[in-house]
């Protein structure tokens, strides 16, 4: 009974302490489970799950990583303008469709990146690693992601079927109970130990539905966070 009012006392002060209040362990709970809102639809859209926070974190990261690799890319290559500085326009495309004109600048560029003690080159090759890993990452994050939510939807879809079982099992415990107090009652059956015994199947009945209940809604807030929200698509 004291472990039991102990593990209340720090559920409320977590809670408490998620809505910015004082911990105190003053919060109360409700004395009935809630219901379940609503059934899992099937043909969740997989694009729900980009919401959540770490595919979203990790995805801004490799958007970033592409940028840079990008731009390290490019800094590799002459640096053409369309511009005409002197001559014409078309001139000037002219020499930057000339293969040898082309050749021309970018051999003057890898000579000054090797000159440069080949810094440049190096930090394009970093970059686009970096990029890669990034890339595998977030692919192996994404699977991950899919993993859990596949994984929370099949124990919901079981917890469905076992509380359907349980629920038939609690209405004849329930029976069995009532049947044996009328025949102590009546006399016909003169032995409270059966009396107790029937007692003790329905209350035991009772207390895994309670659990079973629990576990389900345990498993929907899960659901809610693997999808990054809820699953409601309107």
């Amino acid at each position: 009974m004291e472990a039991a009012k102990l593990d209340r006392g720090d559920a409320a002060r977590t809670l408490e302490v998620l809505q910015g209040r004082y911990p105190g362990g003053q919060s109360r709970g409700a004395s009935e489970l809630p219901d379940l809102p609503g059934s899992v639809p099937a043909g969740i859209p997989a694009s729900m799950v980009e919401r959540r926070p770490d595919l979203a974190a990790a995805r801004a990261r490799l958007f970033a990583s592409a940028k840079r690799a990008d731009a390290a890319r490019k800094s590799l290559l002459p640096d053409f303008s369309l511009t005409a500085g002197g001559g014409t326009a078309a001139a000037r495309l002219s020499d930057l469709l000339d293969p040898d004109f082309l050749i021309a600048n970018i051999t003057g560029r890898v000579d000054q990146v090797l000159f440069d003690g080949g810094a440049l080159a190096a930090g394009a090759r970093g970059a686009l690693a970096r990029n890669d890993r990034l890339v595998n990452e977030y692919a192996q994050l994404a699977l991950e992601a899919f993993q859990e939510v596949e994984a929370i939807l099949a124990a919901d879809r079981s917890l469905g079927i076992q509380e359907k079982f349980l629920n038939s099992e609690v209405e004849q415990a329930g029976l069995a109970e009532k049947q044996a107090e009328r025949d102590y009652a009546e006399g016909v059956n003169p032995n409270i130990l059966s009396v107790l015994e029937a007692q003790r199947r329905a209350n035991n009945a009772r207390a895994a539905i309670i659990r079973l209940r629990n576990q389900r809604l345990q498993n929907r807030f899960d659901l809610h966070l693997a999808l990054g929200g809820d699953f409601r698509t309107k």
